[in-house]
């Protein structure tokens, strides 16, 4: 659960709203399933035209503007996950990934809105964890 947990931390914080369970599949090697690679690792929020509410709620919350640090631990209760622990990994997540995006742009057609939206998400998401 706690992979679980950083996936879906990642994608909210990226933008992605279109993350939903379909996007995770197994491979069975030597009879041991395993992750398969991931794809659809985009950001869905830079596009006005796409609708803001996320396929996969956290806690109760279907928007990302919505989520609050009660929202993450109510996550973490219903996934069997300590709450100061998803906090953390939640802070950690969120100190980094502007760092990381800025680094890895790949998309100049954007130029740096990409990165700006991942920047705010993640410091609104500090924010309310503080």
């Amino acid at each position: 659960m706690y992979f679980y947990l950083c996936l879906l931390s990642f994608n909210a914080l990226i933008g992605n709203h279109d993350v939903h369970g379909k996007n995770f599949s197994l491979l069975y090697k030597v009879r041991s399933p395993v992750l398969a690679p991931f794809y659809d690792l985009l950001s869905t929020a830079i596009y006005p035209q796409l609708t803001p509410k996320m396929a996969m709620k956290v806690g109760s919350k279907y928007k990302f503007s919505e989520l609050e640090a009660r929202h993450w631990e109510q996550f973490a209760e219903e996934s069997g996950l300590a709450k100061a622990a998803t906090r953390k990994r939640l802070q950690q997540l969120a100190k980094e990934l502007p760092a990381a995006a800025r680094k890895l742009q790949a998309a100049p057609s954007h130029g740096n809105a990409i990165v700006q939206l991942i920047e705010q998400r993640c410091a609104l998401t500090l924010r309310r964890l503080a």
